[in-house]
């Protein structure tokens, strides 16, 4: 499944098409595609008259960027350390909740539709039922819908939450009751390293390390996840890069250049720039 956009944000906005698409076994963020919905928001937003409610592409981007690595983290822990953990984790809900987990899964995919199910090409029951690259698709729901709720506890997410807000699932199903007992879940199957705890740890990790930072979630997943990820974490380079730039171009718009600006330029990222004559950084 794509990135996670809400359907009825996606018909507010006219979006039929992928907005994060996947490139082989690892899913990463188009930088076309997050310029264009940023665009989309905020002509929504009105941010037009009121500079405030701008969604600047370069965030949105790195956000689409975390939740892919999720993906691909979780794909590199079914793959070598735990191929069952969602058939089973479908399993232990249903014999503790009972049938009110397919109606949840069921009214995730219609409420966070993918392309197909939204294009009206299959029911979402009759995507349930179905594959997708080998896995079931009622494994992928639940894996989309673990990280629907983490990107909803995100902190650093905050200024895109309308895009997967999560509070019509609460009240319809029993969304509050798997995601709550989901951490315990997945202390009952083996750790993605010892130093590094369950799966739901290591996915909640960024977060904490750096609560209101994308750029510092993406700095933590390239230092602490490379051993699953491998080259894979190079586009996090450009992730952060792009942030990079708007932060220079945000900080520009309210610091015009002067007569001396080749002396005294804004300052750089980590500090960098000039201090007098001094370049430091």
């Amino acid at each position: 499944m794509e990135f996670h956009i809400s359907r009825a944000v996606r018909e507010k906005l006219d979006i039929d098409t992928l907005l994060f698409s996947y490139t082989g076994n690892v899913v990463f963020g188009d930088v076309a595609a997050s310029r264009k919905l940023a665009r989309q928001l905020n002509e929504a937003r009105g941010a037009g008259t009121d500079p405030s409610k701008t969604v600047n592409a370069g965030a949105l981007f790195a956000m689409g960027m975390i939740d892919e690595l999720n993906h691909a983290l979780v794909a590199s822990y079914r793959k070598d350390v735990d191929p069952s953990v969602f058939a089973e984790a479908i399993r232990w809900f249903a014999s503790k909740i009972g049938p009110d987990v397919e109606r949840l899964l069921l009214a995730f995919v219609e409420q966070f539709s993918n392309v197909a199910v939204y294009r009206g090409e299959l029911t979402a029951a009759e995507w349930l039922k179905g594959t997708t690259a080998g896995i079931p698709n009622r494994e992928a729901a639940l894996e989309e819908l673990m990280l629907l709720w983490l990107a909803n506890m995100n902190p650093a997410f905050a200024p895109f939450r309308e895009l997967f807000e999560d509070t019509d699932l609460q009240p319809q199903t029993t969304y509050r009751g798997v995601t709550s007992t989901l951490p315990g879940y997945l202390t009952t199957r083996p750790p993605v390293a010892p130093e590094v705890g369950s799966l739901f740890d290591a996915l909640r990790a960024p977060m904490l390390a750096s609560p209101d930072s994308l750029t510092g979630q993406l700095d933590f997943i390239r230092e602490r996840w490379s051993k699953y990820l491998g080259q894979d974490l190079r586009r996090i380079l450009l992730a952060i890069d792009i942030l990079r730039e708007e932060d220079l171009a945000i900080w520009m718009r309210f610091h015009p250049p002067g007569p001396d600006w080749h002396r005294h330029g804004a300052p750089g990222w980590g500090g960098a720039g000039f201090v007098g004559d001094e370049f430091v950084g």
